[in-house]
């Protein structure tokens, strides 16, 4: 096979399966959906320092939030401006008492009224 064709082929059937892996590769990390809280998620895991475990009950509280939202969104929604705070603030304390570590309760409040939180230096108990 001293075919310069042949050798043609098999370098562009090489080039296209190494591009193709590497697509799949680097999409695995943006195949999940961009949220209406992807934001307030991330600003939370880096100012909290959040381990996995409290990144995921952060989501599924996120998740329940934005499920409610849409189903008042359905209804009309200048009517349960009410239901809407009060459902905002129960999932709030949720964040607080399941989600970020006892040592930045203080912090996390004072990030809720509006006041910035710089990320944690510290290192995280053991």
């Amino acid at each position: 096979m001293k075919s310069e064709r042949f050798w043609v082929v098999v370098l562009a059937v090489t080039t296209f399966c190494a591009g193709l892996a590497a697509g799949v590769l680097f999409s695995i990390e943006r195949d999940r959906p961009e949220t209406p809280f992807g934001a307030y998620e991330a600003r939370m895991v880096e100012a909290f320092d959040l381990d996995p475990e409290q990144v995921v009950n952060l989501r599924w509280i996120l998740r329940d939030y934005e499920e409610k939202i849409e189903s008042l969104k359905e209804s009309n929604i200048a009517a349960l401006d009410g239901e809407l705070v009060r459902i905002g603030r129960e999932h709030r304390e949720w964040i607080r008492e399941k989600v970020v570590p006892d040592h930045h309760r203080q912090e996390f409040d004072l990030w809720v009224e509006g006041l910035p939180v710089l990320p944690s230096t510290s290192p995280r108990p053991q």
